[in-house]
């Protein structure tokens, strides 16, 4: 576990390379780490979350934050992102699959593109808005789940079925 730095929503590629840097192939998974880092990144900016699972390596974790001001009547905004990632044959690799590099101007590694550079934005986006206490003009919910790649049986589905009254 790397040390948390409650500034990092200010550096999105930082992010994505930690995130890249758990490796949570699926099969097996085991997005465990990886979302208790989240966790931690959102604790340090005063955000509390709820950690929901099947399998105890296999979590999700579901955060909210309330509108800041009055009622506007604007609907809640979902934040939706998943942590697993498809297994990676390094010797297929131009880089290492889970360094996290940045080489010829990209971040290299396996979830860049599918889908941890697109939670590391959206976790970014969630922190600052907590941070800077950004007038919200609704609550946005930010749901980082666990099995996407596979059947969802960790993740959506058991959300879904488990714990439709959050959404």
């Amino acid at each position: 576990m790397t040390d948390i730095d409650k500034t990092i929503y200010q550096r999105p590629v930082e992010l994505l390379q930690q995130l890249i840097r758990f490796d949570t192939s699926n099969p097996p998974g085991n997005e465990r780490e990886c979302i208790q880092y989240i966790r931690q990144l959102l604790e340090s900016v005063g955000i509390k979350s709820q950690i929901l699972f099947k399998d105890p390596q296999r979590p999700n974790l579901v955060a909210r934050l309330a509108q800041s001001k009055g009622s506007s009547g604007a609907p809640a905004l979902m934040l939706y992102g998943h942590v697993d990632v498809v297994g990676a044959n390094e010797k297929d690799w131009k880089y290492p699959p889970f360094d996290g590099q940045i080489a010829d101007g990209f971040v290299w590694g396996r979830g860049a593109l599918d889908m941890k550079g697109a939670v590391a934005m959206m976790i970014c986006a969630f922190m600052k808005a907590k941070a800077e206490n950004i007038d919200l003009p609704g609550d946005i919910m930010l749901c980082i789940l666990s099995d996407e790649e596979e059947l969802g049986e960790f993740g959506a589905k058991f959300m879904v079925e488990n714990h439709p009254d959050l959404f």
